[in-house]
């Protein structure tokens, strides 16, 4: 039985690396198809005849004996999927079933409860930044200073104090002691975190190693490859 043909929409600087790395990971064949992002940093509209959302990652699973296409949106929604389908040896899966279901909680926890407060952070710091012009600038700058303050500031902390405790009991890794999809799919908000200055080494060591020590999986270089060959930044 041979393998379907498995397409990535991919789109420049965006979430989508993950896919790759998990493809590369798992030594499946893949196509990109590339995407670029306009003036407005926006995706272009032709994703949406990808799917209605144009919204990346997408990928499409092409059945060569029928020529059926299955389209694919959401990066948990993706992972899983793939995790399921394909990776029957367990490479990123684990073959304890409680393991495995730890697995599956983090694909949907790394954007379901991670990402919202990181993003409203991300946000925040943007407000902060932006020439406003006086006295607007103080009455946004005061607002945003105070839904921080209430609300992702703590929040994010709370969520970067599990998962760094996470790690350090499952010996550097996010689920029983070993590399899985958990992993690749927590590195790009993790990633974020550290790059826009919401945690820092000192204050997470065990996230800082790890994201080290991820980033050595020779799957990790061959995709920052072909990520980078499309336009991906690093």
């Amino acid at each position: 039985m041979s393998l379907p043909i498995i397409r990535v929409h991919w789109l420049n600087e965006s979430r989508a690396f993950r896919v790759l790395w998990l493809l590369d990971h798992l030594n499946l064949a893949y196509e990109i198809i590339p995407y670029k992002r306009d003036e407005g940093f926006r995706a272009p509209d032709e994703l949406r005849k990808v799917h209605p959302l144009g919204r990346a990652p997408i990928i499409t699973i092409e059945d060569k004996t029928t020529n059926k296409i299955k389209t694919l949106a959401e990066s948990g929604f993706i992972f899983h999927h793939i995790l399921q389908n394909f990776d029957k040896s367990n490479i990123l899966n684990n073959p304890n079933p409680d393991a495995n279901d730890q697995i599956e909680y983090y694909l949907y926890y790394s954007e379901g409860s991670l990402q919202p407060p990181l993003m409203i952070e991300f946000l925040l710091s943007m407000v902060n930044k932006a020439p406003i012009p006086f006295p607007i600038s103080w009455v946004a700058r005061k607002v945003a200073g105070t839904i921080s303050e209430k609300y992702s500031r703590g929040e994010t902390k709370n969520q970067l104090d599990f998962v760094d405790s996470e790690i350090s009991k499952n010996n550097g890794y996010l689920v029983d002691g070993r590399f899985s999809g958990a992993d690749i799919m927590l590195s790009f908000p993790l990633e974020m975190a550290f790059q826009r200055g919401f945690a820092n080494a000192d204050q997470y060591p065990n996230i800082d190693k790890w994201l080290k020590k991820i980033k050595t999986e020779k799957s990790y270089s061959v995709a920052k490859q072909k990520a980078v060959d499309h336009g991906g930044k690093f």
